[in-house]
C-alpha cells in the first residue's frame, strides 16, 4: 500500500475527520487511523477525532452529554469558545432556548446531544462541515466521511454512483458531486443542512426545522435598512470573534463582491488580520490584483501564492492525489490544478484560519444569477435534477436522478417550507452546498482550518427578508459594505467572475429550459 511507503502522508488521511459510533474499534493505530486520532467513550458511544479536529464533549450535572465537532462561535453572545457555548447550550436544554442558542452559531460544525440513550445530531446551516450517518451491519456509524465508514466497513460502491461518476458531464455544474443525499454507498446518507436527526433504539429518523415560518418582506426602505444594519451587525461580530479566537487568521480576498463584504467586515479589526490570494490559472490574476490594492489601501500585509503549472513541480503529487482522493470517497476527482493548489497552500501558506466567503451565495440567488433567470420554476424533481446537472444526451440517467430527487424532496419536507424561502435557493443550500461544498471544503481543510462568517442561520433569516430583485442584483451585498466600510465601498472595486457574464448566463439558460420543457 502507498501509505506504507510514505508513513508521513498517513496523518493526512481523513485529517480534522471525526467518527461517532457503537462499535469499538480495536486497533486505532492500524489503517485507516494510523494512530492520528482521539478517542473518548460516553454512554456506550466511541466519540473519535483526528488530532487536528476539534472534538467539545460536555456532560452536564444530569448525565446528558452534548458535543461539537469543529469550531463554532456567537455573534449574539460573543463567545469564541465552544466548551463555553456547549455548556450555555446544555443549559437550555428541554426549554425553547434549546434551538435558539444553537441558531444563533455561526461556524463549521457537527453539533448533537446523547440524553437517555437518545443521539440527535444536525450540521451548520450550509453543511460546510461535511458529514454523513449510517446503520451497518448493526453498528451505527455518524462521520466527517463517508470513505472512512466504508474502510471499517468494508463497503463497495453502489452500482448506480459507479454509473454516474462515470457520466461524461458529471463534474460539469458546480464541479462534481452527488445528489440528494447520496453517498457512495446504500447505507450511508449525508446529513442535509436544516434537519435534526435522532436515533433511538437503533433507528434514524429526521425532521426538518428550519424554515419553518414565513419571513417578512422588507418592503419599506426603513425596513430593508434596519435588515441591512443587522445582517452587516452579525458579519462584522463574526470577524470580531474570528480575529479573537484564532491567532493567524487570513481572509482569502478577491475583487468580487463576497470577499470584499468580508474584508469590509473587519473594519476595525485590520490590524489582527492578514489576506492571501493565489493564482492557480489565469483568470485569477486579475483578482489577485485587485486584492493587493484593497490590502494595501488598509494596511492589511497581503500575499501573493502562485501556484505550479506543472504536476512534477510539486513534490509527491501523485502520492498526495491519492489520499485526497481517497478522502472525498472517489465521487470528486481534483482537477490538477486545484490539487496543486492544496498541496501548495499547505506548504507554505502559515495562516491558523482561512476567512473564506462561500456561503454568501445561498443569499445571493445564485441559481438565478447563474441561469440569468428573474424566476424559477415551482418545485419539483425535475427542477432539483436541472439545478443539479444536464442529462441532455443520457435522459435514462436523467429520470434516474428524478426519482432521486422525487424521494428527497417528500423525505426532507421541502413542500412544509414558507414561499420566502425559493426552492432554488433551498437547493443551493442544502444541495449544493451541503454536498459538493462541505465535501470541498474537508479537501481544502486538507490545508488548514476554515471559516466563513455567512454562515450563520439569523443572518439567512435577515437576508432571505430582502426582496429576490435586489439580492439578484447584488444590492443588499453592496449596501452592507457601505455601511460596514465606507471607504472600501468608495474604492467600487468588482472584478466579475466570468461565469456570471450575461452570454453565459444566456446560453445556459437555454439548455435550462430545455431541460425542463422536455417530456421524455
Amino acid at each position: 500500500m502507498m501509505l506504507e511507503q510514505h508513513p508521513h502522508l498517513k496523518k493526512e488521511l481523513f485529517i480534522r475527520g471525526f467518527l461517532i459510533t457503537d462499535r469499538k474499534i480495536e486497533d486505532i493505530d492500524a489503517f485507516p487511523f494510523y494512530g492520528n486520532w482521539k478517542v473518548e467513550e460516553h454512554d456506550g458511544y466511541f466519540f473519535m477525532a483526528h488530532l487536528l479536529t476539534g472534538m467539545h464533549i460536555k456532560r452536564d450535572a444530569e448525565g446528558r452529554v452534548f458535543f461539537l465537532f469543529g469550531h463554532a462561535y456567537d455573534p449574539f453572545a460573543m463567545k469564541t469558545d465552544e466548551d463555553k457555548i456547549l455548556s450555555r447550550i446544555a443549559l437550555s436544554y428541554g426549554t425553547c432556548e434549546y434551538e435558539a442558542r444553537i441558531a444563533d452559531l455561526t461556524g463549521v460544525f457537527v453539533i448533537g446531544s446523547l440524553v437517555d440513550g437518545v443521539l440527535q445530531y444536525r450540521v451548520d446551516p450550509s453543511g460546510m462541515q461535511s458529514a454523513c450517518s449510517g446503520n451497518v451491519d448493526g453498528n451505527f456509524y455518524l462521520s466527517s466521511h463517508a470513505q472512512l465508514i466504508g474502510d471499517i466497513c468494508h463497503l463497495k460502491m453502489t452500482k448506480f454512483v459507479k454509473e454516474l461518476v462515470a457520466y461524461k458531464w458529471y463534474g460539469r455544474v458546480m464541479g462534481p458531486y452527488l445528489p440528494a443525499d447520496m453517498t457512495p454507498y446504500e447505507d450511508v446518507r449525508r446529513i442535509v443542512p436544516s434537519i435534526l436527526y435522532t436515533l433511538k433504539d437503533g433507528a434514524i429518523t429526521h425532521k426538518r426545522f428550519w424554515p419553518t415560518e414565513e419571513v417578512v418582506p422588507a418592503e419599506t426602505e426603513e425596513d430593508y435598512s434596519k435588515v441591512i444594519r443587522n445582517a452587516a451587525d452579525i458579519l462584522k461580530n463574526n470577524m470580531t470573534l474570528v480575529a479573537r479566537k484564532w491567532e493567524d487568521p487570513w481572509i482569502s480576498l478577491t475583487g468580487g463582491v463576497d470577499s470584499n463584504t468580508t474584508f469590509a467586515a473587519a473594519c476595525g479589526n485590520y490590524d489582527c488580520f492578514e489576506a492571501f490570494s493565489y493564482i492557480s490559472a489565469e483568470k485569477e490574476i486579475r483578482d489577485a490584483e485587485a486584492a493587493k490594492t484593497i490590502a494595501e489601501h488598509f494596511h492589511v500585509p497581503h500575499h501573493v501564492y502562485t501556484i505550479p503549472e506543472r504536476n512534477d513541480d510539486v513534490e509527491e503529487y501523485d502520492e498526495i492525489y491519492e489520499v485526497l482522493l481517497h478522502n472525498n470517497g472517489y465521487v470528486g476527482p481534483l482537477l490538477s490544478n486545484e490539487a496543486r493548489k492544496r498541496m501548495y497552500l499547505r506548504r507554505n501558506c502559515e495562516c491558523s484560519v482561512e476567512v473564506k466567503s462561500w456561503v454568501s451565495e445561498t443569499i445571493r440567488a445564485y441559481w438565478y444569477k447563474h441561469y440569468g433567470r428573474q424566476t424559477m420554476p415551482k418545485l419539483s424533481s425535475k427542477l432539483f435534477r436541472n439545478l443539479y446537472k444536464i442529462f441532455l444526451g443520457n435522459r435514462v440517467l436523467a429520470h434516474k436522478v428524478d426519482r432521486i430527487f422525487a424521494k428527497y424532496i417528500d423525505d426532507f419536507e421541502y413542500e412544509s417550507i414558507p414561499g420566502g424561502y425559493p426552492p432554488a435557493d433551498m437547493h443551493y443550500n442544502e444541495v449544493t452546498w451541503g454536498s459538493w461544498g462541505g465535501m470541498n471544503i474537508s479537501e481544502m481543510k486538507y490545508c488548514f482550518d476554515i471559516t466563513f462568517i455567512y454562515n450563520n442561520r439569523r443572518f439567512f433569516d435577515l437576508m432571505f427578508r430582502v426582496p429576490l430583485k435586489k439580492r439578484i442584483s447584488d444590492e443588499h451585498h453592496m449596501d452592507m459594505k457601505k455601511y460596514l466600510n465606507p471607504e472600501l465601498y468608495e474604492m467600487n472595486i468588482r472584478v466579475v467572475n466570468m461565469k456570471e457574464t450575461d452570454f453565459r448566463a444566456w446560453a445556459l439558460n437555454v439548455i435550462f429550459t430545455l431541460n425542463m420543457v422536455l417530456p421524455f
